[in-house]
């Protein structure tokens, strides 16, 4: 009976063709799980990234709107009033001017109570981290613009492969590829911005609407006359001579 019972017992453990069949479900059933976790963090991956891009884009495009949106331009001090614009490079475009930016304007904290400064949107070919970025700088009207490092530089959108503007020409109806006249403002500007690999259908597209006229030299005149009058009434104490309106 004894003999017996040790055998049943016998019977009982797994044999060695039993545990390698298992251990090959267990490690099936790990790697399907490993698979599943991997391509949840690939999606998860992908769609951070996809969604980060498209905020980048929206930022982008709200700070060149709302910039343009208040552009300043008097024409008696183009020396600090300047639109200037470099479309030279076909891939990479230079935007530069005056604008009166609101107070929740991003970067607006650095410069408090001075809502006038000049904009201006570049790209660097070799930016931080290796690939091509937008900068967004800004800097207070009376100081040189030509300095860069006296400007203040905002990442808006990295691994840029393309930033190109064109500019409404209301002559002739079409968009030129570049505005020479820095005294003046386009009525329209296309903005076309791009991800480096992509193609054609997936660039960005936009139509930003300059709504700003130039102030002209002529509205200054009549000022600066009458500061020349009081200084010429305060030196001789006598009135200057007033001119007599047509009834």
């Amino acid at each position: 009976m004894r003999i017996i019972g040790e055998k049943r017992r016998a019977g009982w453990a797994f044999t060695l063709v039993e545990l390698i069949i298992s251990i090959a479900i267990l490690s099936m059933l790990v790697i399907a799980v490993y698979n599943v976790w991997a391509s949840i963090l690939r999606a998860s991956k992908i769609g951070n990234a996809a969604a980060d891009r498209v905020q980048r884009e929206r930022i982008a495009r709200k700070c060149i709107e709302r910039s343009l949106a208040s552009v300043q331009l008097y024409q008696e001090n183009m020396s600090y009033y300047a639109f200037e614009t470099d479309t030279e490079d076909e891939q990479f475009a230079f935007l530069s001017f005056v604008s009166r930016l609101p107070t929740d304007f991003p970067g607006g904290g650095m410069f408090p109570n001075q809502p006038l400064r000049r904009v201006s949107f570049e790209v660097e070919p070799e930016g931080s981290n290796g690939m091509p970025q937008l900068v967004m700088r800004q800097e207070l009207l009376l100081s040189d613009h030509e300095e860069v490092d006296e400007s203040y530089p905002m990442v808006l959108v990295t691994n840029v492969g393309l930033f190109r503007l064109g500019f409404w020409n209301t002559n002739d109806g079409v968009w030129d590829a570049e505005w020479t006249s820095t005294n003046s403002l386009p009525p329209m500007i296309l903005l076309e911005m791009g991800y480096d690999g992509e193609s054609e259908d997936d660039l960005y597209t936009s139509v930003v609407g300059v709504s700003a006229n130039p102030i002209p030299r002529e509205l200054h005149a009549p000022l600066a006359n009458q500061q020349q009058n009081r200084r010429g009434r305060q030196s001789d104490g006598r009135s200057p001579p007033r001119t007599t309106r047509g009834r």
